[in-house]
């Protein structure tokens, strides 16, 4: 068959050199799953390569390639067999590949772009951090106000401490009032025993002062009338001292009596009793119940604390009834007795 007439009929051209990859794998004895698995090709493109069909190929440039490599397996002359192909189906209709002008640049590390990113990147690891420390070490500021609400909470034992030594007193306004309690017993009784020594001190020096170092006969006579003359005026005036001495011993009892404190209280339901003397001396720290009653006594001035105003069903001090209403605030009562006024 001539080449004219070969070009004529392009269906039996395709067939032939279809026909001599049959023939050459068959010569190798070579099953075309054995040629699909060397050149990794499905089965059916074999076949389509060997009819010579271009159906169900992917493309002219792929069968180009596949029909290369399949003469290559056989001992072929590929260049023979893609030339005919070639001249079956002309040359590969796909554009030629446009070779890349131009390629991006890459991004570089002084560019504003990037500059931009990484500082927002590193802010917001830093809040991040922040922001989990706050978190994880919150605690030490939960501990400092704690230990603020402490100092806070202690201030109010210590007051009640200093109650051995002042008064509270309540106010109009609902504000309590700190006042220090004056002691009468030991400055004034120390002034009191000491101003008669004092002043027989001073009568002695002007008693002295007044005796004449040289007298006559005649004036320690005059002087003996004299005191003769005074005696009973002397005498009258030692009686009202005498009857002044019960009414001293009565003030002594009076205020013997003011610095001792008794305290009296009955309850009407549970309440914390605390009291402390002058002397800072506990004499009742304990729960009072329903029904109980409290009798203490101690040095005044006494200092008081009651849990709970409203328990109290009755409460007197040295036999006072005391109105509890009127020294309460919120319900507990913190009273110094008896009151400076």
């Amino acid at each position: 068959m001539s080449t004219e007439e070969q070009e004529c009929q392009p269906e039996l051209l395709a067939e032939e050199w279809g026909a001599r990859l049959t023939t050459a794998r068959e010569s190798l004895s070579l099953s075309i799953e054995q040629v699909s698995a060397d050149l990794n090709l499905p089965q059916d493109y074999i076949r389509k390569l060997e009819i010579g069909s271009l159906e169900g190929l992917p493309s002219l440039v792929f069968a180009r390639g596949y029909i290369r490599a399949y003469a290559k397996l056989l001992h072929l002359d590929d260049n023979q067999l893609v030339s005919e192909f070639e001249q079956l189906h002309g040359e590969s209709s796909g554009g030629a590949i446009k070779p890349v002008s131009r390629v991006r640049e890459q991004v570089k590390v002084n560019d504003p772009v990037m500059k931009l990113s990484s500082w927002i990147f590193v802010l917001a690891i830093i809040g991040v951090t922040v922001w989990w420390w706050q978190t994880q070490y919150g605690g030490s500021f939960s501990f400092s106000s704690s230990s603020e609400t402490e100092q806070m909470t202690e201030q109010p034992l210590v007051a009640e401490d200093n109650a051995d030594t002042a008064d509270v007193v309540e106010l109009e306004d609902g504000t309590a009032k700190l006042v220090l309690p004056v002691l009468e017993d030991s400055p004034a009784g120390e002034e009191a025993q000491e101003e008669p020594a004092s002043t027989e001190a001073e009568t002695s020096e002007v008693a002295e002062e007044s005796e004449p170092q040289y007298l006559t006969q005649a004036e320690i006579n005059k002087l003996q009338q004299a005191i003769d003359d005074n005696a009973p005026a002397t005498h009258a005036a030692s009686e009202p001292a005498v009857q002044a001495a019960p009414a001293i011993e009565a003030s002594v009892a009076q205020s013997s009596e003011a610095l001792t404190a008794k305290i009296s209280a009955d309850f009407v339901a549970e309440c914390w009793v605390s009291i402390k003397d002058a002397d800072g001396k506990t004499l009742f720290n304990n729960l009072r119940g329903k029904g109980q009653s409290l009798e203490v006594s101690g040095k005044a001035p006494v200092s008081i604390l009651l849990g709970a105003a409203d328990a109290v069903g009755r409460f007197t001090f040295n036999g006072t009834e005391l109105d509890l209403d009127k020294h309460s605030r919120k319900n507990v009562v913190r009273i110094s007795l008896p009151i400076s006024e």
